[in-house]
């Protein structure tokens, strides 16, 4: 008689995973604080460029990247076809002061959230919860 493998497994346990991508240092502190202060059980990385976020997207898989739209050497839409093409299961979240310089069709057809800067802590965080299940349902076959 095979044996059911224990109701939490080390896949269960697994901190979720979230990257942050953005060329202001500032901004950066501002989510991981808000981050950090909400779900002290996230696991939270940091990229300054898309290039750095596309390297950490290759080394990790995350549950949630959380990008900006204009920065030099490479604007996060590269990030958001980077994820929609190879990383599908990964929830996908715009945080831009620049939405009406984007074009807006493409930027909704790449993204499962979109906010404005400055956002509140509200916000963002009802943006994670939103992705966070999001990512639930698709590994439960929901989605």
């Amino acid at each position: 008689m095979p044996s059911e493998p224990p109701p939490y497994s080390r896949a269960a346990l697994r901190r979720p995973r979230i990257l942050l991508v953005d060329d202001d240092p500032g901004v950066i502190r501002a989510l991981w604080r808000m981050l950090r202060l909400c779900q002290p059980n996230l696991q939270i990385n940091t990229a300054g460029s898309a290039s750095q976020a596309l390297g950490a997207i290759a080394e990790l898989n995350y549950d949630v990247v959380i990008t900006d739209l204009q920065m030099p050497g490479g604007g996060g839409r590269a990030v958001l076809e980077e994820l929609a093409a190879h990383h599908p299961e990964t929830a996908r979240v715009v945080h831009s002061s620049q939405l009406e310089s984007a074009d807006m069709d493409a930027v909704r057809s790449l993204s499962h959230v979109i906010l404005s800067k400055p956002t509140t802590e509200q916000d963002l965080m009802e943006a994670i919860e939103k992705s966070l299940q999001r990512v639930e349902k698709r590994r439960s076959g929901a989605l």
